[in-house]
């Protein structure tokens, strides 16, 4: 017995591995096809215009900066609110809306402008894009003046020996927090009037002035943009641009330096993408600056009745080659964009020799690219870029020689023009080669996982179970072979190493799948085709549509709770009257939290009740639940959870006083989280439901301590309903097999033995349990979700969370607590399944099998509805989706051990002593012995 026992525990153990491996190498399937980072390396910086013999025609570049501003801030009402800048307009610059690119923040926005190129879409899962190349980097000298984060962005890439010299300030380093533009004004006056800071300067060419201003993105969020108090902040802002430009012109004075002032997003909303928050004004005027560009179709009065200009239009992206051109430097290695003609006061020759550097560079990164297709021995079986090759990049070089020779500048400008488009192209098609072929074989991946879920299925639902038949198999040595001769092949290709790892998954997993089929050559698959469809795809569709899109889960879970427990209908009794109260009470909770037009009724609570309240209401509603309920718990247990919950209620008192918490409060806090968990599997408690009791207590008490308002309260009401749902049910199917028994006894009594046994050997039933059962947890994992006031498009880490634990911010540790917070509602559910339900205790592998067919089938829809490009709400809305599809069935599997930790060396099911069973004349009596 204890031989099986410890193969039985051996194979549970591979079983939940191995799901777990499954659903990591599922997720990373899926990052793989949306965000690999397209950075491309093994650069080689190109010659400057000076090294080839031109000269630029200016030595310093000054770029201003302001955080947030947007294009019609400057051009509304004839351009009234820049009266100092405006002069500017209509003497020498020239002015124009450059388009940024989505997410509209601060660091996307700065690494377009300085790198040349739209944020790396696997920034979005880090802080920082792989290493990449800028202008700073492309200068020796690089000065600037702004916020810390913002000089984050570029302090870290290499700088070839010549560091950024950046003086940076912390938001909290200055008390009014809208004088920061001031400081940085100051910065550059002190800079500029010390003669041993300029002196060195002036001989020195390709210099980067960078002057970043912040308080335009803080007005607008305190004041709005058309406000009184905004128009003020901006006039002191582009007042004290032109103060700078004025000091900079008398500095130097030698009308060799270029100014740019231009916004890195326009303030909308932060991450989002829309029109007025892509479009962002940009001035550039002094050196080398043509007085007017090719006409653009568009124009702005400067002024009241002042002049009417043209109004240029660029992407965001095309200000990093330009301002190279200015000073001389070729574009950022990195750099996607194509510097726009007509721009530059300078002769055709330069011009030529910028936009064919620009060209170059362009085509650097599309040779790679090319390369690693025509290095594959295959690539001639293969799709390719049909109008750039190898060839053509050779070629290019030497055409523009031919033309320059001949002095044809025009044309020579064209052809450059166009083979940059093209490597534009080029580089675009490569970036996306492997994306159809990566989300070919994920979902491959996903339809032979849900084979081998199945497989294991109809194995555990029949009785006795066959043995599989292993990897030793002509069908399994068949797909190794095809494997392998993948394999081979992508070698000869030089596929990248992720992309053939992820290529080849779907072989893997159909290993594992055909060597769990059973030995008997059943038809197990066809067995309850509509059960399986009906079970897999109704609850995905269903918390798709009412969860992740419509957002009105409680309409979903009302109905579903009800039919689930249809049969106590038939037997009215207090306990299912009681039990319906807090099944209404938790639906209207979640539709007034969920309704947008509902909030005045928690506007209205909250005027006279504090989240605070509701925490304390949370504290005594814990302690009188299980008196109600009539819960045993030793002494020691009611003195540590009150004394817990007396600190808990000190620490939000301090906390809400804006107090220091008391050193003790966080060392009690600690040691009761230990004591919550240590003390569950210790407590010597062995009958199961009594250990199910201190369970929920200790948890409940756990979950107060991290929740900050009605979380705590919604918990409580929904275990308790939960629980009771769970008896009902189980007292309604006892009673309705019991009856069928006594109605259709058979010989030797086998009709009231089965009845009597709740692990049925009834294939389709044990298929319906685990269905039922998988539901259940599935559903009550989003209702626990959405009633704590978590949403999956909003989802933010609120320090409030670890108040009692930490005196300050740890980010990982916080994570730890919110999702410790979000998954003890699930640990007290499948604890109560493993408690009550003795099929659920038997069967767990059944109900995860059914849990992961349905989770999956809601990850696979959502793996072709990934965003990487955009406005960030967008991009995190549809990656939250997936990782919380993932995720969470991730940690769900770890609350199933936690559970089953916590109910270890408790007192199992025995058999029902068989006893003679005589016929019930009198119908009346059914009932009581149902319920004995």
């Amino acid at each position: 017995y204890t031989e099986n026992s410890l193969h039985i525990c051996h194979t549970a153990n591979m079983w939940s591995i191995q799901a777990l491996v499954v659903h990591l190498l599922l997720l990373g399937s899926i990052l793989s096809i949306y965000f690999q980072s397209t950075i491309l390396s093994d650069l080689e910086p190109l010659s400057t215009l000076r090294e080839l013999g031109l000269e630029p025609p200016a030595d310093r570049l000054v770029v201003f900066v302001v955080d947030g501003l947007r294009a019609q801030s400057v051009l509304a009402d004839h351009c009234s609110a820049v009266p100092d800048l405006r002069e500017l307009f209509v003497e020498q610059a020239l002015v124009g809306i450059s388009r940024a690119c989505p997410p509209t923040v601060t660091r996307p926005g700065h690494i377009a402008i300085f790198g040349g190129f739209n944020e790396d879409p696997a920034a979005t899962l880090t802080w920082n894009p792989s290493t990449f190349d800028s202008v700073f980097n492309r200068s020796r000298n690089a000065i600037g003046w702004m916020q810390a984060e913002v000089a984050k962005v570029f302090t870290h890439l290499p700088t070839g020996g010549a560091p950024l010299r950046f003086e940076t300030f912390a938001r909290s380093d200055i008390s009014d927090r809208l004088r920061l533009d001031q400081w940085t004004f100051d910065k550059v006056h002190n800079f500029l009037t010390n003669e041993q800071n300029v002196q060195p300067l002036r001989d020195a060419t390709s210099v980067i002035f960078f002057v970043y201003l912040a308080d335009i993105d803080l007005a607008e969020h305190v004041h709005m943009p058309n406000s009184l108090n905004f128009r003020e902040k901006f006039n002191y802002t582009q007042r004290g641009i032109r103060q700078t430009y004025e000091l900079f012109e008398s500095v130097f004075n030698d009308s060799r330096t270029a100014y740019l002032m231009t916004a890195d997003y326009g303030i909308s909303l932060h991450g989002g993408g829309g029109e007025r928050g892509v479009e962002t004004p940009f001035i550039l005027w002094g050196a080398g600056v043509k007085r007017s560009a090719p006409n653009p179709g568009q124009n702005f009065t400067a002024g009241e009745n002042g002049p009417i200009l043209p109004l240029y239009q660029l992407e965001q992206i095309q200000l990093a080659p330009l301002m190279s051109a200015l000073i001389g430097l070729p574009p950022p290695m990195n750099n996607m964009a194509l510097m726009p003609l007509g721009f530059l006061n300078t002769s055709v020759q330069y011009e030529l020799q910028v936009l064919h550097l620009n060209a170059m560079q362009l085509l650097a990164q599309a040779r790679i690219l090319i390369k690693r297709h025509e290095d594959g021995i295959l690539y001639l079986l293969l799709p390719k870029f049909e109008s750039l090759g190898s060839a053509e990049i050779e070629n290019y070089p030497q055409i523009i020689k031919y033309l320059v020779a001949k002095e044809q500048y025009e044309e020579a400008l064209k052809v450059s023009h166009k083979i940059a488009k093209l490597a534009q192209e080029c580089m675009e098609y490569y970036h996306g080669y492997y994306h159809l072929p990566l989300l070919v074989a994920t979902t491959a991946s996903y339809l032979v996982w849900f084979y081998l879920l199945l497989v294991r299925l109809a194995r555990e639902s029949n009785h006795p179970k066959s043995e599989r038949k292993g990897y030793l198999t002509w069908t399994t040595l068949m797909m190794c072979l095809g494997g392998l001769v993948l394999l081979e092949l992508m070698i000869l290709q030089r596929v990248p190493h992720l992309t053939a790892f992820y290529l080849l998954l779907p072989f893997g997993i159909l290993i594992l799948a055909l060597a769990e089929r059973p030995c008997q050559d059943r038809d197990l698959m066809c067995q309850f085709p509509v059960l399986h469809l009906v079970g897999i795809v109704m609850p995905g569709v269903l918390l798709i549509l009412m969860a992740f899109h419509n957002s009105h889960i409680g309409l979903l879970y009302l109905p579903i709770v009800c039919l689930n427990n249809r049969r106590a209908f038939f037997r009215p009794s207090l306990k299912l009257i009681f039990w319906l109260a807090l099944v209404f009470l938790l639906s209207g909770i979640l539709l007034v939290k969920q309704s947008a037009s509902l909030h005045f009724i928690t506007d209205t609570i909250g005027v006279y009740i504090g989240n605070s309240h509701v925490v304390y209401f949370s504290m005594i509603l814990s302690i009188i639940r299980p008196l109600i309920l009539g819960h045993q718990h030793s002494t020691r247990v009611w003195i540590v959870n009150m004394a817990a919950l007396l600190v808990t209620a000190y620490g939000i008192y301090q906390w809400d006083a804006d107090q220091p918490v008391c050193t003790y409060v966080y060392a009690a806090c600690w040691s009761y989280l230990l004591f919550a968990f240590l003390s569950i599997p210790y407590s010597g408690t062995k009958d199961l439901r009594r250990r199910l009791e201190l369970i929920i207590f200790n948890m409940l008490t756990v979950h107060i301590m991290l929740t900050t308002s009605i979380g705590s309260l919604f918990v409580q009401i929904m275990v308790t309903e939960f629980v009771l749902g769970l008896e009902l049910y189980e007292e309604s199917f006892s009673y309705a097999n019991l009856k069928d028994a006594i109605a259709n006894q058979q010989q030797n009594n086998q009709g009231l033995e089965e009845s009597r046994n709740e692990s049925p050997n009834n294939p389709l039933e044990h298929v319906r349990q685990s269905y039922r059962y998988a539901a259940l947890i599935l559903l009550y994992l989003y209702i626990s979700f959405f009633g704590t006031g978590h949403w999956f498009f909003n989802f933010t880490f609120k320090p409030m969370t670890s108040r009692l634990f930490f005196p300050q911010f740890h980010l990982h540790m916080l994570v730890a607590f919110i999702l410790l917070k979000i998954f003890i509602p699930s640990i007290i559910v499948m604890s109560s399944i493993y408690a009550l339900v003795s099929f659920g205790r038997k069967n767990a592998r059944s109900i995860f099998i059914c849990l992961f067919l349905m989770n999956d089938a809601m990850s696979l829809y959502f793996c072709y509805f990934v965003i990487n490009r955009g406005s960030w709400e967008k991009v995190r809305e549809s990656l939250d989706r997936l990782l919380v599809s993932h995720v969470f069935i991730i940690l769900l599997l770890v609350c199933s051990w936690i559970a089953k930790g916590f109910l270890a060396n408790t007192k199992k099911d025995k058999p029902t002593p068989r006893a003679p069973v005589q016929a019930i004349t009198n119908n009346a009596n059914l009932a009581q012995d149902s319920q004995v």
